[in-house]
């Protein structure tokens, strides 16, 4: 370990502890009292930070004491391996003290004491939060609460700081603390609105933060805004909900008709088509077959209106196609009856010249019986 300075955290809690240990043991025989008083006279005039200040309040050393106490309930300092104080911490918690000290004689300070140290360190975190430097701004706002715990302000305002890094669990923390503390502080509730309305919980920004604020402060149009806000962002919220709620019935509606239908599909019977040539069949003949099967689907049901509609946007127009296969299409799929099925192939087989199903060996040169 290297050579302490003389001012360091270490050396001045090793002098105070002398001090401290000389002030209550009793001497020997024998001692030299009178060299013991000049030893502990040097130790007290060395540094002029063991002097009581000219104001009232307590001495510089003592405040040291009582600040370095505070810092260490909140963990501030961190242990080494060896379980020592990291020495760069504790020179960053004597340069923070030094600084905070130096403000209020420059402030004009009449009373050293820790409340007035606490009020130094918030306003330092609040030229902090203004420079946008937000963690800097926790750890000095953590420093006043750790001397002041009593204090609204300081937990209101780290709570403010803790969302603009978007800590919102521990700024609502702070702003509960802060309420408990000064239940008739607005600003805390609106801080905690705030919070509330980061996180996406806007209910509970309306109603446990804002409105309560705006109860302790009526005439505050911020708060007023926000709270215009926040129940525009909780109307679009419900509305969006009700809106997929609405998308998702709709569609699980839809693939219930779907799978329905196509059940009908599948059970119903084939519509009515002609798989042979029909080159030579005359327009009127195709056209008083086109009469017949209208007037004979008349009569049958319709098995799907829906696609009525569809195919009417969407299909070609009804007519005869007449090709190699003749497919006779009405417009809709009709389902022909069985026994105009069979009339219409033998219609069209004499028509076209096609040899009638199930007499193929005509066609093969195969002789009848006599």
């Amino acid at each position: 370990m290297g050579k302490l300075k003389s001012d360091s955290p270490l050396s001045r809690r090793i002098v105070r502890s002398f001090l401290d240990f000389l002030d209550s043991v009793e001497p020997a025989p024998g001692v030299d009292l009178e060299g013991l008083e000049v030893a502990r006279e040097c130790l007290v005039e060395g540094d002029n930070w063991t002097k009581e200040s000219q104001s009232t309040g307590v001495s510089k050393d003592e405040l040291f004491g009582q600040f370095f106490a505070a810092i260490e309930k909140i963990h501030f300092l961190r242990a080494m391996p060896d379980g020592n104080d990291d020495p760069a911490q504790l020179d960053k918690a004597t340069r923070l003290f030094e600084d905070a000290v130096n403000e209020m004689e420059r402030s004009g300070c009449q009373a050293f004491d820790h409340k007035n140290l606490a009020e130094t360190f918030k306003c330092q975190g609040n030229r902090t939060m203004q420079s946008k430097q937000y963690s800097d701004a926790i750890e000095l706002y953590s420093i006043a609460v750790s001397l002041c715990d009593d204090n609204a302000v300081y937990y209101c305002n780290r709570a403010a700081a803790y969302t603009q890094i978007q800590k919102y669990n521990e700024a609502i923390r702070d702003c509960h603390k802060s309420i408990e503390i000064d239940p008739n502080y607005s600003k805390a509730y609106s801080r905690l609105g705030l919070a509330y309305y980061a996180q996406g919980n806007y209910a509970d920004a309306i109603e446990k933060g804002f409105k309560k604020a705006l109860q302790l402060d009526p005439n505050n149009q911020s708060v007023k805004e926000n709270i215009q806000v926040a129940e525009q962002k909780l109307n679009d919220e419900q509305q969006r909900a009700e809106w997929d709620q609405g998308a998702s019935s709709s569609q699980n509606n839809q693939g219930s008709n779907n799978q329905s239908s196509g059940s009908r599909s599948h059970g119903g019977s084939s519509p009515f088509r002609m798989p042979f040539d029909a080159s030579s069949l005359p327009t009127e003949i195709a056209s008083m077959l086109m009469n017949m099967a209208s007037s004979a689907y008349q009569g049958q049901p319709s098995q799907n209106r829906q696609g009525e509609d569809d195919n009417i946007n969407g299909s070609e127009e009804p007519g005869i196609r007449v090709g190699g296969n003749i497919n006779l299409n009405f417009g809709e799929q009709m389902q022909i009856p069985e026994e105009l099925t069979g009339a219409f192939r033998s219609v069209m087989e004499m028509f076209s010249g096609t040899p009638p199903h199930g007499n193929n060996q005509d066609t093969n040169g195969g002789s009848g019986s006599n």
